[in-house]
């Protein structure tokens, strides 16, 4: 059951878009090279950070940062 479960997280997130690779190559808040294990979804898109503060900052106003994403 616990395999069958992960299974469909899985193909869940790949559909949904959560294993995309980021739209950004500089972080929308620090203006730095991005880390791509630090990523949120941001209209659909993977938006990634140079760290964990700046996606907290994100996470926390997205609209403010959202002319910065390149």
């Amino acid at each position: 059951m616990k395999k069958q479960l992960a299974i469909i997280i899985l193909v869940c997130s790949v559909s949904f878009g959560v294993f995309a690779a980021p739209v950004n190559t500089t972080c929308p808040v620090g203006a730095r090279p991005i880390r791509t294990d630090i990523t949120s979804i941001y209209q659909g898109k993977t938006v990634a950070f140079c760290c964990l503060k700046c996606k907290a900052k994100f996470d926390a106003a997205p609209s403010k940062f959202a002319a910065n994403i390149k």
